[in-house]
């Protein structure tokens, strides 16, 4: 039996629909991350899982227990439904210590001083902040805040994680390793969580499942890899990864191959939408398929060198051709002058 069921969430807030029938499941110690960018609906759709907002349409069940049903106008108040909720704010009480702000909801549900004594002083250890139950919020890091939250909404053992961009808050280098502890203690716990997030990255990272959201309606679900490598739409190709983008025109549809063309430039790849010769088209290309090379071989452009970016890590190179601009990743610093680039058919997907 899947923690949680969706099915034919809508919303409307104002004049703008913000959730169009979106439904789907959350299955058993399972991490489905929304994915989407501002205005997708992702966070209303995780308010309304909460019980925080309230859905003009459709049902909601947890752990086979009707929550909401908008047709029979039956629901189940936010604070009865008993799930996690880590917000973005962290929202720690600064009048509280870490191990009050911890043990505050199982107060709330009346446990047993000896119980919130041991139930708490698991979660803490668990989560690396076993000494520092006395401290307040303006003595702890930011990423001790987030752990302090993340405690909270775990300590009562919630049916399912409800997380609403629980790392933006976190500087870059912290959000890196904080993505790492989180997947492994949700694991750890057996619990399944809905992780609301507009980071790919950290989609990819820790989620088992992802749910492409863009106004109101789901583009694509599925594991990390298939969403990455396997796009179902162009939105989802370009939201996904970092992309070199070719605007042309089709002059050649054979099958599901499509020779994509623009000035001074052809190339063929993998056609990804119904389309025919001489339609205009948008050719998409993921920045780490492409490679430099010593010839004029097939699907190879002869580009110039604009400017080169050190990484640390790798080279970003910026070519150009005509009105054409490419990114292509490398090792090496190069000198100026111009270079042969191959776009590989198959990871040229042309919309």
């Amino acid at each position: 039996m899947p923690d949680l069921v969706a099915d034919n969430i809508e919303k409307q807030l104002g004049t703008a629909q913000v959730l169009c029938g979106v439904s789907f499941q959350l299955q058993q110690r399972e991490i489905l991350a929304l994915l989407g960018p501002s205005g997708s609906g992702k966070t209303t759709l995780l308010r309304s899982v909460a019980g925080l907002e309230r859905p003009d349409a459709g049902k909601i069940e947890l752990r086979g227990k009707i929550v909401f049903d908008a047709g029979s106008g039956f629901e189940i108040p936010a604070e009865q439904r008993g799930l996690g909720l880590v917000f973005q704010s962290y929202a720690i009480w600064p009048h509280r210590s870490v191990f009050e702000n911890v043990a505050y909801g199982l107060r709330l549900r009346r446990a047993r001083e000896t119980d919130i004594q041991k139930r708490v002083g698991e979660v803490l250890e668990r989560l690396g902040l076993g000494h520092l139950g006395d401290r307040y919020a303006h003595q702890l890091s930011g990423g001790q805040q987030q752990r302090v939250a993340l405690a909270r909404a775990m300590v009562y053992n919630p049916p399912v994680l409800l997380l609403d961009e629980p790392l933006s808050n976190l500087d870059a280098k912290l959000r890196e390793d904080a993505r790492a502890w989180l997947r492994e203690i949700i694991k750890q716990t057996e619990t399944s969580a809905l992780y609301v997030t507009h980071d790919q990255t950290e989609a990819l990272a820790i989620a088992d499942r992802i749910l492409v959201l863009d106004r109101g309606r789901i583009q694509q679900e599925g594991p990390p890899e298939q969403i990455y490598a396997h796009p179902a739409s162009r939105f989802a190709a370009e939201f996904m990864g970092s992309n070199n983008r070719l605007d042309g025109t089709l002059a050649e549809v054979v099958g599901n191959r499509a020779r994509l063309t623009g000035e001074g430039w052809s190339l063929w790849g993998e056609l990804r939408a119904e389309k025919k010769a001489q339609d205009a088209a948008t050719g998409l290309v993921r920045v780490e398929r492409l490679r430099l090379t010593d010839n004029a071989g097939t699907n190879h452009l002869k580009m110039k060198l604009r400017s080169a970016l050190y990484l640390g890590e790798r080279w970003e190179y910026v070519f150009y051709l005509a009105g054409l601009r490419i990114r292509v990743w490398g090792e090496e610093r190069l000198a100026e002058g111009e270079y042969w680039v191959s776009f590989p058919e198959t990871s040229l997907w042309i919309f």
